[in-house]
């Protein structure tokens, strides 16, 4: 059964404990790695400090959970190289495989296969600096990038090795691709899964938005993905959604239930 996991998207105002403490509560196999209370620069927060990431990293494991993606603030467009290599040197430290980036927005002002290009560049250096860490890099399907015909076509054009996609569940859907299209484009280099439902503009309870998670779901598990389900339950962007203590283990059920039937 593929790894449930949440990211600290969800609960911004806990500290690491109550998040170690939730994840096994709730029934959850790993976390993701989004800011921790007022830090969102990941290797300033303090349990990921250069000083104390041997002990967070046992803390963890005993906890019986792993960390599973470290969720930078990298964006291609911006090319913060120095951003990314910091988060990529903590994934590397925590025993963690992936590091998330944003491809960010595309410069208009330039022809779209000059702007590509371009953008490729970066994320190769984004790749390298994964690769020296020996970990991955997944670009989510977000800003300029949010279906995945953009996001194949980036990686096909950066053709890096330690360079994967990772699907947000939500955002191509929102953009009017369809999920067969998205898997289409996404399945050989998908390496990560977002999980999140909404509806009218607000993010819900899953199975109480309009996105297809199931069939969704069901062309990722059919297709032989076997990573995380990560739920991204985005509380610090949008505080009047559902708290944690009931958004976290709803998800958490939900998807166990799901897996479960198929």
């Amino acid at each position: 059964m593929n790894p449930l996991a949440f990211s600290t998207l969800a609960c911004p105002t806990w500290t690491f404990d109550r998040i170690l403490q939730a994840a096994q509560e709730y029934g959850y196999q790993a976390l993701e790695l989004r800011g921790l209370q007022d830090e969102m620069d990941l290797p300033y927060a303090e349990p990921f400090t250069s000083a104390n990431r041997n002990a967070t990293r046992q803390r963890v494991e005993d906890a019986g959970l792993s960390i599973c993606c470290v969720s930078s603030s990298g964006i291609v467009a911006n090319a913060n190289l120095d951003h990314v290599k910091r988060h990529a040197e903590l994934a590397h430290d925590l025993g963690c495989p992936i590091v998330r980036v944003f491809g960010g927005k595309l410069p208009e002002e330039l022809p779209h296969a000059e702007a590509v290009s371009n953008a490729a560049a970066t994320l190769r250096s984004f790749g390298d600096a994964a690769q020296e860490a020996h970990v991955s890099i997944v670009l989510e399907t977000h800003d300029s990038f949010s279906k995945g015909e953009q996001v194949a076509e980036l990686l096909n054009a950066t053709q890096h090795p330690a360079v994967f996609s990772l699907w947000d569940l939500h955002h191509p859907y929102r953009q009017g691709e369809t999920p067969e299209t998205t898997y289409n484009y996404l399945k050989s280099s998908l390496r990560y899964v977002h999980v999140k439902d909404s509806k009218d503009g607000v993010y819900t309870l899953m199975g109480e938005g309009d996105v297809p998670l199931e069939p969704m779901l069901k062309l990722v598990l059919d297709g032989g993905y076997t990573g995380p389900l990560s739920v991204e339950w985005e509380k610090r962007w949008h505080p009047t959604i559902a708290d944690p203590e009931t958004a976290l283990p709803q998800y958490a059920k939900a998807l166990r239930a799901y897996m479960e039937q198929h």
